[in-house]
């Protein structure tokens, strides 16, 4: 039963192929970010952004009726590093030791942006980081084989993601908060889009910790409708004391939840109750 689910929960993922020398978009070429700021406890600094941009809330902030500054930006819904294959399509090494080759490969210059975004991913996903489980994930088989070994194999699970924004939207703006759904399910895996040529995500939980999961509807200033995927953690009591959620909330970690809504790129595995 959870592979025929995990199946249809992926009827509408793009498949890719990666030809030799094909160097597929980064997100991060495309005005897009990866979110690897939201990779709790790494210390990672959120900077350049608009004064009035609000990354966290309380859960009493994201209430009906209520508005709230968000910033969702511009993406394409096609964008192939927005979306798993189902197998990885390429049988090169993915490993910091082989970047030299790597660049090489894709026609990417030494020392440019872009590949100094991949050096980070690479790095990033060879790090162990004590009580977490993680994992960077480039195919819907390693996301599948990932998930049943964190909880168990053939679990049944759902993936949540944040619509994107239309063109004609501002990047921020105000939000009306028309609908709150929570899923039931407390077991979720964020999965934190990085800059690759093809798509990788970053897949992490905190071990014996609890995030709570919220479809939210919004309507913005100019009228423009987003679905959100809004993660609640609800244990901050391990994130990295400077991480600048809690300036911004104005506490102290450990001491109330922290929420923030997903990034369109990136996606949260949510199971299904039995």
């Amino acid at each position: 039963m959870g592979n025929e689910f995990v199946s249809c929960s992926f009827l509408l993922v793009l498949l890719i192929t990666l030809a030799h020398g094909n160097v597929l978009r980064l997100p991060s070429m495309d005005g897009g970010e990866s979110d690897s700021s939201m990779m709790m406890g790494m210390g990672v600094e959120e900077e350049g952004k608009d004064p009035d941009y609000k990354a966290y809330f309380f859960m009493k902030d994201v209430q009906v009726g209520k508005t709230i500054p968000v910033n969702f930006p511009h993406l394409k819904e096609s964008d192939p590093a927005r979306n798993l294959p189902t197998k990885t399509p390429t049988s090169l090494p993915f490993s910091l030791k082989a970047l030299p080759s790597l660049l090489r490969f894709f026609s990417i210059p030494p020392a440019s942006p872009q590949a100094l975004a991949m050096e980070k991913t690479l790095t990033d996903c060879q790090i162990e980081r004590p009580g977490e489980h993680r994992a960077c994930i480039s195919s819907v088989d390693s996301l599948i084989d990932f998930v049943g070994g964190i909880f168990r194999p053939d679990v049944p699970f759902e993936i949540l993601r944040t619509s994107v924004a239309t063109k004609t939207s501002p990047v921020l703006q105000n939000y009306t908060v028309v609908e709150v759904k929570e899923k039931t399910s407390t077991k979720s895996l964020p999965c934190h889009n990085l800059p690759y040529p093809y798509a990788v995500f970053y897949c992490h939980i905190l071990v014996d910790t609890t995030n709570r999961m919220f479809k939210v509807t919004l309507r913005g200033e100019n009228g423009a409708v987003v679905e959100a995927v809004l993660i609640c953690h609800m244990d901050t009591s391990k994130w990295n004391p400077s991480f600048f959620a809690f300036r911004q909330l104005g506490v102290e970690r450990g001491t109330t939840e922290a929420c923030h809504f997903a990034p369109a790129y990136d996606m949260v595995v949510v199971l299904v109750p039995n």
